[in-house]
C-alpha cells in the first residue's frame, strides 16, 4: 500500500422521505485494497422542521454498481505524484443491485452530524474491484453530505 491519502464526498445530496439511496461510493481498483480510515456525515433540514434522524447503512458491491455522479477523489497532500487508481461516485440515480449489508449503522441528526474516525486496526478495508457504499434513508426530507478519507 502506497499510503496515497484521499478524500471523497458527495456534495450535498436531496433525500426523499423513506426512500433509501446511495449517496457516496467508493470503487477500489482491481487487485489494489483501499483502506477506509475516516467517515463524515453531515447535513441540513429546512428551517422549523423536526430535524428527524437520517439512516445511513454501510454495504458492499462486488457487481451492478449502480449509476452515481462521478467524483474526483481529492489527495491530501498534492504534491503527491501518484496516480489515483480508485475511483467514487455520488447521488445515484440508479441504486447498485443485491448490495450486501456492511454491517455498520449509523442514525444522525443532520443539523449535528456524525464524525468517525476508526481506530487503528479497525479501519475498514475494500478489496480490489468492490465498492463501499453509503445508503442513507430519512423519514423526512433532508440534506446530506458525507466525505470519506481512504488510503489506496
Amino acid at each position: 500500500m502506497a499510503g496515497l491519502i484521499l478524500h471523497a464526498n458527495s456534495g450535498e445530496v436531496s433525500l426523499a422521505a423513506s426512500t433509501p439511496k446511495t449517496v457516496l461510493q467508493i470503487k477500489a481498483p482491481t487487485n489494489q485494497r483501499l483502506v477506509l480510515t475516516s467517515l463524515r456525515l453531515l447535513g441540513k433540514q429546512p428551517a422549523g422542521g423536526t430535524d428527524t434522524p437520517v439512516k445511513v447503512r454501510i454495504t458492499r458491491s462486488t457487481a451492478n454498481f449502480g449509476t452515481g455522479s462521478a467524483v474526483t477523489p481529492a489527495k491530501n497532500d498534492p504534491t503527491d505524484s501518484e496516480t489515483v487508481q480508485s475511483t467514487a461516485a455520488g447521488n445515484f440515480t440508479v441504486e447498485p443491485t443485491s448490495p450486501t449489508d456492511g454491517g455498520l449503522w449509523y442514525e444522525f441528526s443532520p443539523q449535528a452530524g456524525i464524525i468517525e474516525p476508526f481506530a487503528p486496526g479497525q479501519e475498514i478495508k475494500i478489496p480490489g474491484g468492490q465498492a463501499l457504499n453509503v445508503e442513507c434513508t430519512a423519514a423526512a426530507t433532508a440534506t446530506v453530505l458525507v466525505t470519506a478519507t481512504y488510503q489506496e
